[in-house]
C-alpha cells in the first residue's frame, strides 16, 4: 500500500511540474482545441463505420473511445445538446456493434438510424 501511495504522489508531483512548465493556458483555447479534436475523431469514426466493407470490433472500440473523449469536454463546462447527442450516439453505436458481433452477424444498419436522409441532395433551383 505504501508503494502505491508513493508512486501516486510521485505522479502527482510530475503532473504539477508539467503544469507549471506550461505557463498560463487560456481555458477557452483548450476547450476549443479539445472540441475540434473530438469533432475530427467523430467524423472519422462515423465515416469509417458507414463506408468500411465490414464492421469489426475496432469500430465499437473507436466509438467507446470517442465517448470518453466527449466526456473530457465536461472538464470545461456541461455538454451542450449537440455534444450530448453525439455522446449518446457513440454509446448506441458501440453497443449495437458489439451485440451484433457477439451474435455472429454484421450490424443491421450503418450510420444513424434516426437520420431520414444521411446525405441530403442539394436543392435544385428553378
Amino acid at each position: 500500500m505504501d508503494a502505491a501511495k508513493s508512486h501516486l504522489l510521485g505522479e502527482l508531483s510530475d503532473i504539477e511540474s508539467m503544469k507549471a512548465a506550461m505557463g498560463d493556458v487560456d481555458q477557452e483555447d483548450m476547450h476549443a482545441t479539445v472540441t475540434n479534436f473530438v469533432l475530427t475523431v467523430f467524423a472519422a469514426a462515423d465515416k469509417s463505420e458507414r463506408t468500411d466493407p465490414e464492421i469489426t470490433k475496432k469500430h465499437a472500440i473507436d466509438f467507446k473511445r470517442l465517448q470518453d473523449f466527449i466526456n473530457v469536454l465536461t472538464v470545461f463546462e456541461p455538454l451542450d445538446d449537440n455534444m450530448e447527442t453525439k455522446r449518446k450516439y457513440c454509446v448506441f453505436k458501440c453497443g449495437t456493434i458489439m451485440k451484433a458481433l457477439k451474435a455472429g452477424v454484421q450490424p443491421e444498419f450503418r450510420g444513424n438510424p434516426n437520420d431520414p436522409d444521411p446525405e441530403p441532395e442539394a436543392a435544385v433551383e428553378e
